[in-house]
């Protein structure tokens, strides 16, 4: 099977040869994964990432990936292993050497992945170091707002009121006309409990977990700038004074402009990686083989 590349781009490598093997254990662990036969096109994904794998290494062995330190010391055990005298001086680079020389670094996943993934990086790392253009960010904000958005806040101060206490009702409903009328902090009335009485703005999952859902819930419906309550907790009646809410909202580019920019340089990386992979394919001649038996296709 024969993958061509970017058209009008003459072969500059000799053919790089996929065994048969490696393409079929692909396939085969895909469908145990998924529990089912795979689809044409299913099994045509799957046979492209492979392909792509395969054309990264190669073309990491190109740049010299494996003269990598980490990948290096990899050879070096894999070569003292498998060596008759595995006790002999020799250095990390001349047992490297003996396992490229033998061949034996080849089917090293270890040894592949780091290659591979270091190729990867080094295609991607031409984008990630560009500064993305204001209007490119922009767009991408106005196309992809759910990722930047922000949840809904409320910022209170709340009185508690032991529900154990005999006429904890009356209480709460005393204190209540009294907080209404004096301007005193919330601090100053109430009993001692666990969550502070002045609290910063917090989402709603953060007010759900430190009160309850039904205190969450019932807090949503509460007006902004005056006492209310009593409502219910996990710790007992609350009076509450809803200080600010922030609904949920979509920040400016300002206040989001470094993830804005984490997220687009990763988007053309990830889109100049497969352009990249395209050209790298046009440049040698892909076969995938078993012995002597070669299958010809484009993809």
């Amino acid at each position: 099977m024969v993958y061509g590349g970017v058209r009008g781009t003459p072969p500059a490598a000799p053919p790089l040869l996929i065994p048969t093997s490696r393409v079929e254990s692909a396939l085969q662990e895909y469908e145990r994964l998924s529990g089912r036969p795979l689809s044409p096109e299913e099994s045509r994904i799957v046979t492209k990432a492979v392909v792509d794998q395969e054309v990264l290494y190669a073309y990491a062995k190109r740049l010299g990936l494996d003269k990598d330190p980490v990948v290096e010391q990899r050879l070096a055990q894999i070569a003292t292993f498998v060596a008759e005298n595995p006790h002999e001086a020799k250095s990390v680079e001349e047992r490297a050497d003996e396992a490229v020389s033998l061949g034996i670094g080849e089917g090293d996943l270890v040894v592949r992945r780091i290659m591979i993934d270091g190729a990867r990086r080094l295609i991607r790392a031409g984008i990630l170091v560009r500064e993305p253009p204001d209007p490119l960010l922009e767009q991408y904000l106005r196309d992809h707002p759910e990722q930047f958005q922000r949840p809904a806040r409320t910022r209170i101060s709340q009185v508690l009121i032991d529900a154990h206490k005999p006429r904890a009702e009356q209480d709460a409903r005393d204190l209540l006309q009294r907080l209404r009328r004096d301007a005193v902090p919330a601090s100053n009335y109430g009993d001692a409990g666990l969550v502070k009485p002045e609290l910063p703005d917090l989402p709603e999952r953060e007010l759900e977990r430190l009160f309850g859902h039904r205190f969450a819930t019932e807090l949503a419906q509460l007006p902004v700038g005056e006492w209310s309550g009593p409502v219910a907790s996990r710790y007992g009646m609350h009076l509450v004074f809803v200080r600010e809410r922030v609904m949920e909202h979509t920040p400016p580019l300002a206040e989001v402009r470094k993830e804005v920019r984490t997220e687009v340089r990763a988007k053309l990386a990830d889109e100049w990686l497969a352009v990249r992979l395209e050209q790298l394919k046009g440049e040698f001649s892909i076969q995938i083989a078993d012995g002597d038996k070669t299958e010809e296709s484009k993809l």
